[in-house]
């Protein structure tokens, strides 16, 4: 039911500000027609150079003029000091904290600019992937704010990608699901290594069906529950592969074959600790800044996919 007084275009405008955070105000002026969007996961291991990737690749569909939305999971307040200082005024911003709901909260990390109905667009949302159980005897949490949400993304934004838990796949909820490789590209050689004496390691040259299997094996064993089909894998490194294009062609043959397909290669920037904590633990810096080489490429292989 609308609101009093409120007109249609309004009503459906606030109804958007739900799934974007972006100001209703600014929703009217970008209204697009609704959208049939996919939600994709990215999963990979625990490795600092594969840190800012998912929002890389999520910046570059925006700038190829998709409307993205990454889907955070929002985490309440935890036990708050401040709630006990002697100060008046901290105890009150706490309280307010800790009282307030739970709900969707987003940021507009980039746009390509007002008054452009199909323009690119990346907003950042923190929302609850789960509710407590109704029943307090049953162990499981409720996942319907989660559905919710990406069932919201789904009709005003073209991809969702969701984000965190990159080790556990949402079977269920994901459309797509992409592998985030730490490897140099496609491992020529593997080191045999016969006792602890480092004169006793024999490298060994690998051959495309080797490369590829040595690929499947090292950077899927991190997941917990392996999906029954991947989109494919990104390979990320803070070094070019120096790899001949016959070779990785052939490495790509056989992944292709086995149901992960190779979908591109990023070499990694080389940012001090400081820098790479900040750009991991802050989107909009990521979207601001130039894209590594190569996430470009990964990305428009990844849309020519579906």
């Amino acid at each position: 039911m609308t609101k009093s007084g409120a007109s249609g275009p309004k009503a459906r405008a606030r109804k958007a500000q739900q799934a974007s955070g972006v100001r209703y105000t600014q929703v009217r002026r970008t209204a697009s027609p609704p959208r049939n969007g996919r939600t994709v996961q990215f999963l990979r291991e625990d490795r600092y150079e594969l840190g800012t990737l998912a929002v890389q690749i999520a910046a570059a569909w925006a700038r190829q003029g998709m409307r993205v939305l990454l889907v955070h999971e929002y985490k309440p307040y935890g036990i708050d000091m401040a709630l006990y200082s002697r100060r008046a005024r901290e105890r009150k911003v706490a309280e307010r904290r800790l009282q307030e709901w739970p709900g969707h909260r987003s940021t507009l990390l980039w746009t390509a600019g007002t008054g452009r109905d199909q323009g690119g667009l990346l907003v950042e949302q923190h929302t609850p992937w789960s509710a407590p159980p109704a029943d307090p005897k049953r162990l499981t949490t409720d996942d319907t704010p989660l559905r919710d949400a990406l069932q919201r993304g789904r009709r005003h934004f073209d991809t969702v990608v969701l984000m965190g838990r990159p080790t556990w796949p949402h079977r269920e909820l994901v459309d797509h699901f992409v592998v985030l490789a730490a490897s140099n590209g496609a491992p020529v050689t593997e080191t045999l290594t016969h006792g602890a004496v480092p004169e006793e390691r024999q490298e060994r040259p690998l051959s495309a069906e080797q490369s590829g299997a040595l690929l499947r094996e090292r950077h899927l064993n991190f997941l917990y529950h392996r999906p029954s089909a991947f989109l494919g894998m990104i390979t990320g490194s803070r070094e070019l592969p120096a790899t001949e294009p016959g070779f990785v062609h052939a490495v790509e043959t056989n992944m292709a074959a086995a149901g992960v397909p190779l979908l591109g290669h990023v070499h990694v920037g080389n940012h001090d600790l400081v820098t790479h904590t900040r750009r991991t633990n802050h989107a909009e810096l990521v979207a601001a800044s130039p894209l590594d080489p190569g996430v470009e490429q990964a990305a428009k292989t990844i849309t020519d996919l579906w």
